[in-house]
């Protein structure tokens, strides 16, 4: 980033700055004072005299806190001593205010400055008298004393816009730095919730399929062994599986710089082609469960892909904890805009009737993986009874 100071000033605190005018100030007396000897010659009274080469002086001092003043001082000090035939010592320290003006004034404003200090210097000298004709005067003696003074307006000016330029550079730079670290904690954000949604679905999904099957085991362990050796088999592969899958969260919450849209962020995240999988996992559980693929699959985008997966096994973990059935449906429609995803069952009806926190988190999260895509969702009793999802992805949706 470019600063906004020259490098060999940018070192430069206020205070050397300071000290910087102050010998200039006093660089200005010493040239401003005339010979003694001429003062009344030109008619110049020392009480006069001193208070007018104070006031240049003071003028280059305080030039950088108070421009205008200074402005003024060195206008009220060129007047006074042109009017008595010395012009050209008290334009120098004109010229180190006009810069200043010109550096931190606004263009139309030192512009008009500039023109007022300009008239100045062409009237007030002649106000003295002269032996120079008019010619001569216009074309000689006032291009070289106005010139110096409106060259060092523009060169203030110019360098007033650069540097206003490299504060907006500045400015603008920040502002981006802010947006990248807002961004940055929305990302975090987001994705510690995505991955509390992921290992929600995967602890309640696997605990309850574990459940059901600890509790067949431990019902027909003392006269049907085969059976309780099937629970106990499933139990572990679903329990294994549910490891599996927790570690790869795990493993991603220790990846610090893991970019949230990195396809291999969740990779052992499924999708709808693992439902059979699901499917028959949650048939171990006792619950058998139909699936219809309707239209033609077609590959989804991973985060979408992997939301559908966690609301059918969000809905059939939730036919299987309370709709108290054997039987579920799943329909998955793949439209022209869409994907449509159904999961309905003929149980008991929705555990949401119910008051209190036995509701649990499910439909909500449900919720808001359809809302990260801008999709529509419904949640209810069935036409002919039991429980009914409804969730429809548009395909193109942001997330």
């Amino acid at each position: 980033m470019e600063h906004s100071r020259p490098p060999l000033t940018q070192r430069l605190t206020l205070r050397h700055l300071v000290t910087l005018d102050a010998i200039a100030a006093v660089f200005v007396t010493v040239v401003v004072s005339p010979d003694p000897r001429r003062l009344d010659e030109r008619g110049l009274p020392p009480a006069l005299f001193v208070p007018v080469v104070i006031a240049l002086a003071a003028a280059v001092l305080v030039r950088r806190p108070a421009p205008l003043p200074a402005f003024g001082l060195c206008c009220v000090g060129y007047a006074t001593m042109a009017t008595h035939g010395y012009a050209k010592s008290p334009l120098i320290p004109l010229i180190f205010v006009i810069y200043t003006v010109g550096l931190t004034q606004p263009p139309r404003r030192s512009g008009v400055l500039v023109g007022t200090a300009a008239l100045m210097v062409g009237i007030a000298p002649r106000l003295a008298g002269s032996d120079e004709s008019t010619w001569s005067y216009l074309t000689g003696w006032l291009p070289a004393e106005i010139g110096p003074l409106l060259a060092f307006w523009v060169i203030g000016v110019t360098v007033g816009k650069q540097r206003a330029y490299n504060a907006g550079l500045r400015e603008q730079a920040e502002r981006r730095a802010r947006a990248q670290a807002e961004q940055a904690r929305r990302t975090l954000i987001e994705e510690r919730l995505r991955i509390a949604r992921e290992m929600h679905d995967v602890v309640a999904h696997s605990m309850s399929v574990i459940a059901v099957q600890a509790g067949v085991g431990h019902h027909v362990s003392g006269n049907r062994p085969d059976e309780a050796a099937k629970a106990l088999a499933a139990i572990e592969t679903t329990s294994r599986s549910a490891l599996r899958e927790l570690r790869a969260l795990l493993g991603v919450l220790r990846e610090e710089k893991a970019p949230a849209d990195d396809p291999s962020t969740f990779h052992a995240a499924p999708g709808l082609a693992d439902v059979p999988a699901l499917v028959e996992k949650t048939g171990r559980a006792g619950l058998r469960v139909a699936v219809r693929v309707e239209g033609t699959p077609r590959e989804l985008p991973a985060g979408m892909d992997r939301a559908a997966y966690r609301i059918i096994q969000e809905a059939l973990t939730n036919v299987v904890k309370h709709a108290g059935t054997e039987c579920g449906d799943v329909r998955i429609h793949y439209g022209a805009g869409d994907v449509r995803i159904e999961i309905t069952d003929e149980g008991v009806g929705p555990i949401a009737d119910l008051p209190g926190p036995a509701v649990g988190h499910g439909l909500v999260g449900m919720r808001e993986r359809v809302a990260l895509y801008d999709g529509e969702f419904q949640a209810g009793p069935g036409i002919r009874g039991g429980f009914r999802v409804v969730a429809r992805l548009p395909l193109g949706a942001g997330g």
